[in-house]
C-alpha cells in the first residue's frame, strides 16, 4: 500500500483513466490514504474530489511570485510537521504563486492559504484540505512544479510536509 498518492499537474487532462477510475482514488482516501492532487485544467471541474467544488472555465491564478501570502489555518498539520512553515517560506518563489485555483468549494474543504495579485480579490482556492473518511484529500494549485526545480527552500519544506501527512503525529 502507498502512504501518499500524488497526482501530477493536469493529470486529469492527460490521463482519461484517472477520470474513469476516480472512485478508486476516493476509496483509497476514505480508507485512510492521503491523495494530493496538483493543479488541473478545467477538465477537472467535474467534481472528482470527495466534495463539490467549482473551478469554472476561467480558473483563478496568482501570477505575482512576490505577492503576500497569508496562512489561514496555522494549526493545520500541513504547516507544522516535519517543518514549521511560516510566511517567510514563501519568499524567493519564481514566476508565479499558482494557477487553476478553485473559485468555490464545499465547506468540508478548508482553505489553508491566501494570496492575490494587485487589484485582485483575495484568492483562497489554491490549497484545499479535506478529511474524507479516514483519509485526507488535498487540492494544491500552488506552483511547486516551478519552485522545486529552482531549489526554492520554502517550497521544498512545504512539499515535504504534504508528503509527510500520513506520518504526521497531529494529522486530523
Amino acid at each position: 500500500a502507498y502512504d501518499v498518492i500524488l497526482l501530477g499537474v493536469r493529470a486529469y487532462a492527460a490521463r482519461q483513466d484517472l477520470a474513469t477510475y476516480n472512485s478508486r482514488l476516493l476509496d483509497y482516501v476514505k480508507n485512510g490514504g492521503v491523495a494530493i492532487v496538483q493543479y488541473n485544467t478545467p477538465e477537472f471541474d467535474h467534481n472528482f474530489g470527495p466534495y463539490p467544488y467549482s473551478m469554472t472555465s476561467n480558473p483563478e491564478e496568482v501570477t505575482d511570485e512576490a505577492s503576500k501570502v497569508q496562512i489561514l489555518d496555522p494549526s493545520n498539520p500541513i504547516f507544522n510537521w516535519p517543518n514549521k512553515i511560516s510566511e517567510a517560506d514563501f519568499s524567493g518563489w519564481v514566476e508565479e504563486r499558482g494557477s487553476k485555483w478553485m473559485k468555490s468549494w464545499d465547506p468540508r474543504y478548508h482553505a489553508l492559504l491566501e494570496a492575490h495579485d494587485q487589484d485582485q480579490e483575495p484568492q483562497k482556492g489554491g490549497l484545499l484540505y479535506a478529511q474524507y473518511g479516514k483519509g485526507i484529500y488535498v487540492y494544491n494549485a500552488w506552483s511547486f512544479y516551478r519552485q522545486l526545480p529552482e531549489g526554492v527552500a520554502g517550497a521544498y519544506r512545504l512539499f515535504a510536509n504534504m508528503l509527510s501527512l500520513p506520518k504526521n503525529p497531529s494529522r486530523r
